[in-house]
């Protein structure tokens, strides 16, 4: 049995990710346990050096324990969705499975097309704040000097579908790679 690898951006990442980081997760606090007890088991008390090497290792453990609930966190994104987007997209820049992150609230977007300076995402998700995930990417793309970009993100399927078919007809962005890249470093 192969384990199928996806890449942030792809269809099917966050339950791949979730699979992977909750084996990882498992994994330190397991390790930092053997060694908790090899040292108790070896000197007969809790008070050694390999209790202090345990504790020091659920630092990491814990970190990948908060992973692990940011992933369960994700919502299931529809494979029929992305069927029918894949479809129709062409040539046009996507990313699909996005799930942004930032202080005020959380944004599941099943796609992001980007043809020059347009930025367009769906979202299935009713409760999904569509204005203020619009305003979140606005306000990172400006940190990262990346101006202009006109970002509109669709609750209607067939609104997206329109105007993804619209942006075929556009001509390719400097900055396409770029915007993509960065909607995949603040998603998980």
């Amino acid at each position: 049995m192969s384990i199928q690898r996806h890449k942030k951006g792809e269809f099917g990442y966050p339950p791949c990710e979730r699979k992977r980081v909750m084996v990882r997760t498992a994994a330190f606090f397991l390790i930092s346990i053997a060694v908790f007890l090899l040292g108790y088991f070896s000197t007969g008390k809790k008070e050694n050096l390999l209790t202090i090497v345990a504790v020091l290792g659920l630092l990491p453990s814990s970190k990948s324990l908060v992973s692990v609930v940011m992933y369960c966190r994700i919502p299931r994104f529809s494979e029929a969705v992305y069927q029918e987007i894949a479809e129709r997209a062409g040539d046009v820049s996507v990313i699909y499975s996005m799930y942004l992150t930032s202080y005020r609230s959380n944004f599941p977007v099943n796609c992001f097309a980007v043809r020059g300076s347009n930025l367009i995402g769906y979202t299935e998700f009713p409760d999904c704040n569509a204005a203020a995930c619009e305003e979140h990417i606005q306000g990172i793309l400006k940190q990262n000097s990346i101006r202009n970009v006109t970002i509109k993100i669709f609750h209607e399927k067939a609104r997206f579908v329109e105007r993804l078919v619209q942006l075929q007809a556009l001509e390719h962005g400097k900055k396409e790679a770029e915007i993509l890249t960065l909607l995949c470093d603040i998603s998980l």
